[in-house]
């Protein structure tokens, strides 16, 4: 009996020592991913007008917003988290590592730091606009853009 009580004891001791090691290991590793930093939030642009499916005039004023960048006006620098937006009309916009190309009729370079512009005289029908911020280089953001339909009325 005297072995029982003593084996006993052994397996217990041994199995508090195991606890103590996991509870040491579990508080070293939720103290590590606090101290992680978080990773920064995404920049996202949006048209706010005009809505999805409007019915609009002849002469359309852009309308955008941002979150988590900084628009300023347009420079030959490329710094993260500050950047343009770029407007294109009926027109596929670039590839994210290839600069925009120059102003047209349906893209337009917003380098003031403005947040609206407006496309006039445009034909009666079905159209679209993507938004997209491109940084100081013209160089979009990566997966920074919004899009919306509309239709110009007759």
């Amino acid at each position: 009996m005297k072995r029982t009580i003593a084996f006993a004891l052994i397996i217990l001791t041994a199995a508090c020592g195991e606890k103590k090691a996991a509870t040491t290991d579990t508080t070293q590793a939720a103290t590590t991913a606090a101290a992680a930093p978080a990773a920064a939030p995404m920049p996202t642009v949006t048209i706010v007008s005009p809505a999805e499916g409007d019915s609009t005039g002849h002469d359309v004023t852009v309308v955008l917003t941002k979150q988590n960048v900084t628009i300023a006006k347009a420079d030959a620098a490329r710094a993260e988290g500050i950047g343009h937006y770029h407007l294109f009309l009926d027109t596929v916009p670039t590839m994210d590592t290839l600069p925009i190309p120059p102003a047209t009729k349906t893209i337009v370079h917003i380098g003031t730091g403005d947040s609206t512009y407006t496309f006039k005289g445009l034909t009666p029908g079905e159209h679209q606009i993507i938004a997209l911020i491109g940084y100081g280089n013209h160089v979009p953001m990566p997966s920074v853009m919004d899009t919306v339909r509309f239709v110009v009325k007759k």
